[in-house]
């Protein structure tokens, strides 16, 4: 067994001189109030065939080496400034549990990590410190996280399904915003994710599509720009129309991979968030991967009004 040369008076102050790895870093003062060596820093994601963890209702993150946001479970305890994982960090018995998996995980990731600024900042440690730093805080937050893990443990067969359930949530959150897809193709997508999830059917079965503003809570009719500009007996093509819309910020013009593409390329219209006050996207019937926008039948005036401004 290797052992570690540590001099632990407060917590990482020559943590990174080590006789097994023969290197030694220069302390630094994290945000957090935590010293750490350098090497101790890293970027975190949500680790592959990690199942959820959450306490309370607060989601509590994990870096990519399955490490347990310190941050996070101080927001689920209740984010008394006492118990701030800095002060557990500074405790003397800390220090020696530190040390210990230190010296006998030998190699096993690192027990602690720090990250310092962007959206994942935050002290990350192994599941046997979150264990003690929940006991330090209270015996009943203690019993709350141990039953925790027990759970997970208990579904561990379903893990990769939450997972693969969580990353479909996200990847429908990131297309809603990027496209600024309505609330009815949202919805479409949700019951098609709860389908597969094979969940409870618990999405209502239709959604509010109207321009800002409205007040009465009703959907509004839609039609394509072609129908509504042939209904109005404007002497334009949609394409002509798309162009000066653009030029007005009520669409833009994206682009997917395509196979039939020009260049391996297929460019598309979208509605943009200002644009919404007009119209909505939705799904293109050409083709799933694209926006297709319908334009309120009640605000066409109004938009044809402003594409007369456009020179």
């Amino acid at each position: 067994m290797s052992s570690c040369g540590l001099n632990i008076g407060r917590y990482g102050s020559n943590v990174g001189k080590c006789k097994r790895n023969g290197r030694a870093g220069p302390s630094q003062q994290s945000e957090y109030g935590e010293n750490m060596s350098n090497h101790h820093v890293m970027g975190t994601a949500t680790p592959k065939n990690h199942s959820l963890f959450v306490i309370d209702g607060v989601s509590v993150r994990r870096d990519l080496l399955g490490r347990y946001c310190l941050n996070d479970l101080h927001r689920a305890a209740g984010a008394l400034d006492k118990h701030k994982p800095a002060f557990w960090l500074r405790n003397e018995q800390t220090e020696q549990l530190i040390g210990e998996l230190l010296i006998c995980n030998s190699d096993a990731p690192e027990p602690v990590s720090v990250v310092r600024g962007g959206k994942e900042q935050g002290t990350y440690v192994c599941r046997e410190l979150v264990y003690a730093y929940a006991m330090w805080i209270s015996a009943a937050f203690n019993l709350k996280v141990i039953r925790t893990f027990d759970t997970l443990h208990a579904v561990a067969p379903s893990a990769i399904t939450a997972d693969r359930i969580q990353a479909g949530v996200i990847l429908l959150e990131s297309a809603s915003r990027m496209l600024n897809l309505s609330n009815s193709s949202k919805l479409g997508a949700y019951q098609k994710l709860q389908q597969v999830a094979g969940l409870p059917d618990l999405m209502p079965s239709y959604a509010i599509d109207a321009p800002a503003g409205a007040l009465d809570g009703s959907s509004r009719p839609t039609q394509s720009l072609s129908a509504l500009l042939k209904a109005n007996n404007v002497r334009i093509t949609a394409n002509q129309a798309y162009q000066q819309l653009a030029k007005l910020g009520v669409v833009e013009q994206k682009e997917r991979r395509s196979r039939t593409g020009a260049n391996g390329v297929k460019k598309f219209w979208s509605m943009t968030a200002k644009g919404c006050m007009y119209g909505k996207n939705i799904t293109s019937p050409a083709n799933p991967r694209e926006t297709q926008p319908h334009f309120f039948e009640s605000k066409f005036s109004e938009l044809l009004t402003l594409l007369e401004t456009v020179h």
